[in-house]
């Protein structure tokens, strides 16, 4: 059997157990043979993490494209951004920012801009006010959701070269649709929100039974397919089954 340089680092969930057949091992040894840890970013201890999550249970896959290039930038979780600590923290992440207004209208039945959902925002460091908007902030907000909501943050490329978006995606596809396939189909009751066209495309010869198909949350103009401004708000079509805010 072969052996993993990226599975010795995480502790994987007997519900991934199938999935790692001698034919995905032998995937990881080729895609650990194509990569220089060293100038990729996430650090490798992150770059497998879903697979300490219990597939099972996982009622959402947020799907993203390849990690933040920036050095320390990339958490192993789809859209979270390490070393943000908090919202009011000067930021240029535009989908990050959206996808905090799209929640906010989830709850508030309200479309506001970015800096007028901060002028509600809460993070605890004053007296509560009746009009305040409580959620937690960034560093705690995707880890919530991972570890208490079981919201899978996956991206299709698991690394790439730091300073080089889209650097590892060829090498990392053949797996990432054999993984997308075999999610499917073990956990057909998991919605699939489908962000932009790299998501919906790579998913294309995969048979998902329930799926929210949006532009991704880069783009809100006001477009009927978008997060924000669509007919479709994947975040208030699901909060039965997730608290998005953490609160």
């Amino acid at each position: 059997m072969q052996k993993s340089t990226f599975l010795a680092q995480v502790n994987i969930h007997p519900s991934w157990n199938s999935f790692l057949s001698d034919d995905i091992l032998l995937l990881l040894a080729k895609i650990e043979a194509s990569i220089n840890i060293s100038t990729a970013t996430p650090v490798i201890h992150l770059i497998l993490r879903f697979l300490e999550m219990d597939l099972k249970q996982i009622p959402i896959v947020i799907l993203g494209q390849d990690p933040y290039p920036q050095e320390g930038t990339a958490t192993g979780r789809a859209f979270e951004v390490n070393g943000l600590n908090s919202w009011h923290d000067k930021y240029r992440n535009v989908s990050l920012k959206n996808i905090l207004r799209s929640i906010y209208k989830a709850e508030r039945n309200e479309k506001l801009k970015y800096s007028e959902i901060l002028a509600k925002l809460n993070e605890g460091n004053r007296l509560p006010m009746d009009d305040d908007f409580s959620i937690l902030p960034p560093n705690k907000l995707f880890k919530y959701w991972w570890e208490n909501e079981n919201v899978l943050l996956l991206n299709t490329a698991f690394t790439c070269e730091i300073g080089e978006p889209n650097s590892h995606s060829k090498i990392w596809e053949p797996f990432t649709l054999a993984l997308l396939g075999y999610i499917a189909h073990t956990n057909k009751n998991t919605i699939w929100f489908l962000w932009g066209k790299n998501a919906q495309k790579i998913v294309e010869g995969i048979n998902i039974n329930k799926k929210i198909v949006t532009a991704h949350p880069m783009m809100c103009y006001q477009r009927d397919n978008d997060i924000l401004f669509g007919h479709i708000n994947p975040f208030l079509e699901t909060k039965h089954l997730v608290n998005w805010t953490g609160k």
